[in-house]
């Protein structure tokens, strides 16, 4: 064998190994998000929290409300991240990243994300304050006037045993409010709970939940799903004053 050749195969294991004991190097290059640039710089930990924040609530909305954030006629379908838990955020991260979850912009900011990164971001959103419910008597008067929201609540309380869909409370809370079996769904937009009722069924939606949601969401017509997604993004007020929790608090 050349000696240069030996010398080279040789450092070319070296930087193999020392390379497979580091992480491989995130997504480097800028995306678009409507008219928002996002790059990996601006995620840097060398930022103070808000500025680290700053590109994530530019699209999820000052409160993590997601569409409501910008006003009642906005239909984007991003999800409101408020009321959320750490680990399911983390998760969802880690899914993007993975490809077991998919979406244009998402995965592809999901890339630029290193695990100290995706950590700081699971903890700060699940900070938020999520708004309150309504009143029993506010959603008895909804129930009474609006067929659609009346249709929601009783699969979201009964489910559709002739379909094989067990009601939703009891994975995701009696109002929707989120538990350790399912995320919240009070109070979240129902372009996103739609489009993500149809990504377990075509499959494009791999996660953790996925086993256990794709049987129900196969059992759901597209006029249930519609109806299950207002219902949900009824139950809870309006966010006035949802904010972040402090460190004081």
């Amino acid at each position: 064998m050349n000696m240069d050749n030996g010398i080279f195969a040789f450092r070319a294991r070296i930087f193999f190994v020392l390379l497979m004991g580091f992480p491989l190097a995130a997504h480097s290059e800028s995306i678009m998000v409507g008219d928002i640039e996002i790059n990996p710089q601006d995620f840097s930990a060398s930022l103070d929290s808000e500025q680290r924040m700053a590109k994530c609530l530019s699209c999820h909305g000052h409160h993590a409300g997601g569409d409501i954030d910008f006003g009642p006629d906005v239909r984007f379908g991003t999800p409101a991240l408020r009321g959320m838990g750490e680990q399911y955020l983390k998760e969802s991260l880690n899914a993007y990243q993975a490809g077991t979850r998919t979406h244009k912009e998402m995965s592809a900011i999901s890339a630029m994300l290193d695990e100290e990164t995706v950590n700081f971001m699971a903890r700060s959103f699940a900070a938020y304050i999520a708004p309150s419910m309504k009143a029993a008597s506010e959603l008895t008067a909804l129930a009474e006037k609006d067929a659609l929201f009346r249709r929601g609540q009783t699969i979201a309380r009964q489910g559709i045993s002739q379909h094989g869909v067990p009601a939703c409370i009891f994975c995701h809370g009696p109002l929707g409010e989120g538990s350790a079996a399912g995320p919240r769904l009070a109070g979240q937009n129902v372009t996103y709970i739609e489009s993500q009722i149809k990504a377990f069924v075509s499959g494009s939606r791999q996660t953790v939940q996925s086993a256990s949601m794709h049987p129900v969401a196969a059992g759901l017509t597209d006029d249930d799903i519609k109806a299950v997604a207002h219902y949900y993004e009824s139950v809870s007020e309006p966010p006035v004053v949802a904010g972040r929790v402090t460190e004081d608090n």
